[in-house]
């Protein structure tokens, strides 16, 4: 079987990285990106290649762009959710949510709040409690069953009723 070798320094490594970075439209392609180039690099190293001082180095340097891509993304999440959260913006709060992990929004979501200052934290989390009790009595009025929520037949989307969902848990405990 034939096999390709392909052939890395620490400084094609990082030249790789900026063109990437450059080559991207948004923060999270960015990340991608950075993170499958890392992935298939340490898949694919020959074992006896990994104890070389350069393959460390070509490690250091992916793991310090990936996380400042990272931080990037946690940034520009944080500023769409305090600007949805502004406009009461609904699509853009579940756009932030899809967006990232769980941990990642609930992350962004303590950012955002410790941002906002006290009179808009109260006002938002007012908004988003009762967002989100409406939500949950339309969607309870929809279910033949007890107990049940029918988001589909309340005209909710359910991806919008996690994030909204989530934000409400956190804005309670900021404001309680």
């Amino acid at each position: 079987m034939e096999k390709l070798v392909l052939l890395l320094s620490p400084e094609l490594a990082d030249t790789h990285c900026q063109v990437l970075i450059t080559q991207t439209r948004h923060s999270g392609q960015t990340l991608a990106a950075l993170t499958a180039l890392y992935s298939f690099i340490t898949a694919t190293a020959h074992p006896n290649e990994q104890n070389l001082c350069a393959y460390r180095e070509i490690k250091q340097i992916f793991e310090q762009h990936i996380t400042a891509a990272r931080n990037q993304v946690m940034e520009d999440n944080l500023a769409r959710l305090l600007n949805a959260l502004s406009a009461r913006n609904l699509c853009e709060i579940q756009n932030v949510h899809s967006a990232l992990s769980r941990n990642g929004f609930h992350q962004t979501a303590l950012s955002a709040i410790q941002r906002l200052p006290d009179s808009v934290l109260l006002a938002t989390a007012t908004w988003v409690a009762e967002w989100q009790r409406d939500a949950r009595l339309r969607a309870e009025a929809a279910s033949p069953y007890p107990d049940a929520l029918n988001l589909h037949g309340a005209g909710i989307s359910p991806a919008c009723f996690a994030a909204m969902s989530e934000l409400d848990n956190y804005l309670r405990e900021a404001v309680s």
